[in-house]
């Protein structure tokens, strides 16, 4: 046999696609939790062994990009809605639609909030959120601030909502410290919309303030 016959890559795996690959991924990531993913269950699920799936991407952490970017699609759709003067009305729908994602995929969230953006998918979505904040005449520097303020809000926000879901009941123990029960009273599930927007605003006011100084 020749090199060059030793050297002939594989033919691509029928029936499979990116799509179809990342979509499989982030519904057993959705079933059974990102800890128990594995490309081997995927490859079960897809009825193809799990080498085929490398055929498409080149490691587990590739895949795992491209379920981010599954994630990040319909937020992307949100900064492309906008008009290019209105960075600060972008930047709070941006907020809650990220939001949603942890209220529809509660198990495959920690991934955006753990994993830094790194693919082009991605890289298209800041880039064009970036560009609203240039067209408003907004500092590169004002941009990196409220950006990593407002994502480390909503990251924080987010996990600390799933976490909250998780607790057990703990009635019993709150009667035993009557202000943290009083307070706890307004730390409810029903009250986290009104929070998060809450916290949101406070936020974006000072972005407001502080591109009106510069304007001046």
């Amino acid at each position: 046999m020749t090199a060059k016959a030793r050297t002939k890559p594989a033919p691509e795996p029928s029936g499979l696609s990116p799509e179809k690959i990342r979509s499989a991924a982030l519904r057993l990531i959705d079933q059974d939790g990102l800890a128990a993913f594995s490309t081997r269950k995927l490859g079960r699920i897809l009825d193809c062994e799990a080498m085929a799936i490398y055929w498409y991407y080149a490691s587990k952490e590739a895949l795992l990009d491209a379920v981010v970017d599954e994630l990040m699609e319909g937020v992307a759709l949100v900064v492309s809605r906008h008009a290019p003067t209105d960075w600060i009305a972008a930047l709070r729908d941006v907020a809650h639609a990220y939001r949603r994602i942890a209220h529809e995929h509660p198990k495959a969230f920690p991934l955006l909030a753990t994993r830094r953006f790194s693919s082009e998918g991605t890289y298209a979505f800041l880039e064009q959120l970036f560009d609203l904040a240039r067209r408003q005449h907004i500092d590169d520097r004002v941009t990196a601030r409220f950006y990593r303020v407002v994502s480390s809000y909503c990251n924080g926000f987010a996990l600390n909502e799933l976490a909250t879901t998780q607790e057990p009941h703990t009635a019993a123990l709150r009667r035993k410290f009557p202000r943290v029960a009083a307070v706890s009273a307004w730390l409810e599930p029903r009250y986290l919309d009104e929070m998060f927007s809450f916290g949101l605003e406070l936020q974006l006011d000072a972005l407001a303030r502080t591109t009106e100084a510069m304007a001046r």
